[in-house]
């Protein structure tokens, strides 16, 4: 009885890193609703979902849980892993998921890290992890959320697109020009 109730915490510390209860609202003008793509969403999710299956092994192994534990924390991680999760950032701030807002200013800057990027929390405040799928739009992201926390700073934020919008994409100006016609 005591590993189901191992397990089933297990299940819900994991489920509680997209949703934590909060009565903070968003605010500011939305800038950018976007899902976080499924490779990101297994990146973010990896080591929680290797701890929930891992200990259900091994209650199976030590004979504490019945032989359909794995396949609950199977499922449970599926369903975890398959969860749309959007990232929303407004004028003011950030939500991952159904988690907290944060605002820029409890940040100092982004830095690279494994799997996507770690908004560097001012002191005093947490760092916030931004998973990413190791896409080309990455960087241009990246910047995107540098723009978002200098702004913050300097009290100039307002409505900007992403990605940004230019009026001819660079492979139809190149393949315009008279060098590019004649090379081919």
């Amino acid at each position: 009885m005591i590993s189901l109730i191992v397990i089933a915490i297990f299940i819900v510390l994991s489920w509680l890193r997209v949703g934590r209860p909060s009565r903070q609202s968003m605010s500011g003008s939305v800038v950018l609703d976007t899902g976080i793509p499924l490779l990101a969403r297994i990146r973010m999710h990896f080591v929680a979902c290797t701890v929930v299956l891992a200990a259900a092994v091994l209650l199976v192994a030590f004979g504490d849980l019945p032989w359909w534990g794995p396949f609950v924390a199977l499922s449970s991680n599926v369903g975890l892993v398959a969860l749309p999760i959007r990232y929303r950032l407004t004028t003011d701030g950030i939500r991952v998921g159904w988690t907290p807002f944060r605002r820029w200013t409890e940040f100092a800057g982004v830095a690279r890290a494994p799997g996507g990027a770690r908004l560097q929390g001012v002191a005093g405040s947490r760092d916030k992890r931004v998973w990413l799928s190791a896409s080309r739009g990455d960087d241009e992201f990246l910047q995107f959320l540098r723009r978002m926390i200098r702004n913050a700073y300097q009290g100039r934020n307002v409505l900007v697109d992403f990605p940004p919008k230019s009026g001819e994409s660079p492979g139809k100006a190149a393949a315009s020009t008279d060098i590019t016609s004649t090379a081919m």
